[in-house]
């Protein structure tokens, strides 16, 4: 197994889990950080096996020797980072979701302040409306008023 086909393999699960965060516990985190350090372990027991014959001809030379505890420390530190980083995917996924959702309720507002507000300003137009009938019709019984007045002196 490549360290790119493990780095895709990775990515894949990082697709997965991000697309369906609801349902991804602390244990299923666990058990595939668990599978991944088993993996790995079995990787490095491997190429202890292929490199030993090279580290007997580098030994020469004072190279530093990876034993296949050592390669599953680095593994672990690897998937720890791995997991950070699909911890911070799925936060920002979060977070991204929730912006849009605030977004499309500010429009909803911005909508109904609008429609308020021409609501408002139409109620404020008939409202203008009503009181100049209403002085016109003042004026017409005042008109009417003094007509009658007029006609009937003894009142």
């Amino acid at each position: 197994m490549s360290e790119e086909s493990l780095l895709n393999r990775l990515r894949h699960r990082a697709g997965e889990k991000a697309a369906n965060p609801a349902q991804y516990t602390a244990k299923d985190f666990q058990l595939e950080v668990l599978s991944q350090l088993a993996e790995v372990q079995t990787l490095a027991e491997s190429m202890e096996k292929n490199w030993l014959d090279e580290l007997k001809s580098l030994r020469d030379q004072r190279l530093l020797k990876f034993d296949s505890r050592t390669l599953v420390a680095l593994g672990a530190v690897v998937l720890s980072v791995a997991a950070y980083v699909i911890q911070d995917a799925r936060n920002s996924a979060r977070q991204d979701t929730e912006i849009e959702t605030t977004r499309a309720r500010v429009t909803r507002l911005e909508q109904i302040a609008a429609t308020n507000t021409e609501g408002r300003i139409r109620t404020e137009a008939q409202l203008q409306e009503l009181r100049d009938g209403q002085g016109e019709i003042k004026a017409l019984i005042q008109a009417h008023d003094s007509a009658s007045r007029k006609v009937h002196p003894d009142k």
